[in-house]
């Protein structure tokens, strides 16, 4: 009797933002497609795009033409002044199946695309997050919905990016008991300070070649400041208890304030001067505080350098698991989208 063929599944896909974030996932995805459809049996057919000025919307755009009208023109599709709502009329016809938000995150509050992923959320719509916002300021409602109407939510490129922190949270230790978690999951800091640290430049020139590299962002303060961290660790929350922490709540410092005459010191002894999030667990509820610590070589986390991440997790029923890696770079993310693609296309 001849095999039969497995059918291939295809799924609208719907990106929300087009900067670096959503182009790179583009181009990776399709760089390897038929790898995609050959191993986990399903197409992706790129439906609707919006940036800031323009908006585009068919059945199957073309995502070689699209890369270049966006490289010649900076636009997406035609030119419009409400990208957004465009949008949202899109997903009240459900012309989407997947829907990934990597619109520039807001710092202070949900910032613009929350009612658009929670109409996603009511009609069933599947939704990316690596715009940490929505999911740091109003995170318990999008959770609640998503259990609501049996939608899902991937978060791998909101925790540090190629670091595996939600998955590991979300599936390899679920039911573990979780208590804390300790982690580096900021690559620009620990670049910023390995350059003061060993190579001895100044906090600005160490800053200077950060952003030169594409390491840090042109406005470095939510990286050096602990925002970024405490994102993190909010969302990290989130996944374990299903309730947010007031970012004003946390007490959070960054390394900005650091001197260079001090870092370089630490370093003289064998120890090393690292900003690290952490998260304890009481009652089921998370608390937070986020702040530069000094570490030697019995920590797990020294062996953290350059962009590299690291993470601690302490268990009730499976003892304690320690991940490091998980460089920074527009490839690491657009990699860990595709990642929560493949997990919802799996299910």
């Amino acid at each position: 009797m001849a095999a039969t063929k497995k059918k291939i599944k295809r799924y609208n896909l719907g990106l929300l933002g087009f900067g670096n974030v959503n182009r790179a996932f583009i181009k990776h995805y399709y760089s390897i497609h038929d790898t995609i459809r050959k191993k986990y049996g399903f197409v992706l057919d790129l439906s609707m795009v919006c940036d800031a000025k323009s908006f585009a919307c068919r059945k199957s755009i073309p995502i070689p033409g699209l890369l270049e009208k966006k490289r010649k023109s900076s636009l997406v599709g035609g030119f419009c002044t409400d990208p957004l709502d465009r949008c949202a009329q899109t997903i009240r016809e459900a012309k989407v199946d997947i829907m990934i938000d990597a619109l520039p995150s807001s710092k202070a509050e949900v910032g613009p695309t929350f009612p658009l992923l929670i109409d996603a959320l009511k009609r069933g719509i599947s939704v990316i997050c690596v715009n940490k916002a929505p999911l740091v300021f109003k995170g318990d409602t999008l959770f609640k919905m998503a259990k609501k109407y049996d939608a899902y939510i991937g978060l791998s490129g909101t925790t540090a990016g190629s670091l595996p922190t939600a998955g590991i949270v979300g599936n390899e230790l679920a039911g573990s008991g979780v208590y804390a978690v300790r982690g580096i999951v900021n690559g620009t800091s620990n670049y910023v300070l390995d350059l003061i640290g060993f190579a001895k430049y100044t906090a600005i020139d160490a800053v200077r070649e950060a952003v030169k590299l594409g390491i840090a962002e042109p406005d470095y303060r939510f990286d050096l400041n602990g925002l970024d961290t405490c994102f993190k660790m909010i969302i990290l929350g989130l996944i374990l208890t299903g309730k947010i922490v007031d970012l004003h709540h946390i007490p959070c410092a960054g390394i900005l304030q650091l001197k260079e005459e001090d870092i370089r010191k630490v370093v003289d002894e064998g120890k090393l001067i690292r900003l690290i999030g952490n998260l304890n667990v009481e009652n089921g509820t998370p608390n937070i505080r986020v702040g530069p610590e000094t570490i030697d070589d019995h920590d797990p986390l020294f062996a953290v350098r350059g962009t590299g991440k690291g993470i601690m997790f302490k268990t009730q029923y499976m003892g304690d698991l320690t991940v490091i890696g998980g460089s920074s770079g527009r490839t690491h993310i657009a990699a860990a989208i595709l990642k929560d693609v493949i997990s919802f296309c799996k299910t």
